[in-house]
């Protein structure tokens, strides 16, 4: 039976196939790492070889969790900067992954998120709708002042082309 510890070379080449697998955050690199027994300077040597090796990439990384969430996970920017915060990525590289998203892109993703809500919400049209499509929309992540520019007029105007029905 294998022993579950690895060691320094058996970690590294199981880190640079982690990492050539899919885009990691050196914090879960780290934990992988730590799951199978390796001492704190081994990890902190094989994170640095695998950076200088282009294995891992902070920016490369938040990028590419900002573009996923956004698209696929249809998550907002309030709801991103903490998740990749709490994968311990630098502030500025966070800020700067947020800064580069493509707006239309984000605004269009709103606009879906924002009619699938609408349509799901249980109350007549008018104000509690809105609120409460507005509630939704903003507990994915996306700023209120956003999912406004999306909302029907609650007084009583026809709704906007994007709340009919050919969804």
């Amino acid at each position: 039976m294998e022993s579950r510890e690895w060691d320094y070379d058996t970690g590294l080449a199981r880190a640079q196939s982690y990492c050539a697998g899919a885009e990691h955050c050196s914090s879960e690199v780290a934990a992988m790492l730590e799951r199978h027994g390796l001492s704190r300077d081994k990890i902190s040597g094989i994170l640095e070889s695998l950076a200088k090796d282009g294995f891992t990439d902070e920016s490369r990384y938040a990028r590419a969790f900002v573009s996923d969430k956004i698209r696929f996970a249809r998550w907002g920017r309030r709801k991103i900067g903490p998740a990749l915060k709490m994968k311990h990525i630098d502030g500025a590289i966070v800020s700067q992954a947020l800064e580069d998203i493509d707006m239309q892109v984000y605004m269009e993703v709103l606009e879906k998120v924002v009619r699938a809500c609408y349509r799901q919400v249980k109350a007549p049209a008018g104000y509690a709708r809105n609120m409460k499509t507005m509630k939704s929309a903003v507990s994915r992540g996306f700023e209120p002042e956003l999912v406004r520019r999306f909302l029907p007029n609650a007084g009583g105007e026809e709704l906007p082309e994007i709340f009919d029905n050919t969804l």
